[in-house]
């Protein structure tokens, strides 16, 4: 018998600015642009608040902020916290 397992992982894509030398930008940077990035595989129950920043995160670094912290070495002003789509995935399992 096969059975729908809800959630088990999903995808965060979110906007990233970047500035004129197509890097993601800096504290005190001017943003020149924006790209879309993608991290999969994200535990399927993730808050916004996991996903951000925020004062009632449950670490310092986490989540989207996190990722983004280990991609530019900051977490602040360089990606749009608006743009934060979540996309939660069904499998089929054997039962």
């Amino acid at each position: 018998m096969k059975d729908f397992v809800t959630d088990p992982t999903c995808n965060l894509k979110f906007d990233v600015f970047l500035n004129r030398d197509g890097n993601i930008v800096q504290p005190g940077e001017t943003v020149a642009g924006k790209k879309s990035v993608t991290f999969s595989g994200i535990k399927s129950d993730i808050t916004i608040e996991e996903a951000i920043n925020t004062e009632n995160s449950s670490a310092l670094h986490n989540g989207v902020a996190g990722l983004m912290w280990l991609l530019s070495g900051s977490d602040e002003g360089n990606f749009d916290e608006l743009s934060i789509k979540k996309t939660s995935t069904e499998i089929v399992d054997e039962v």
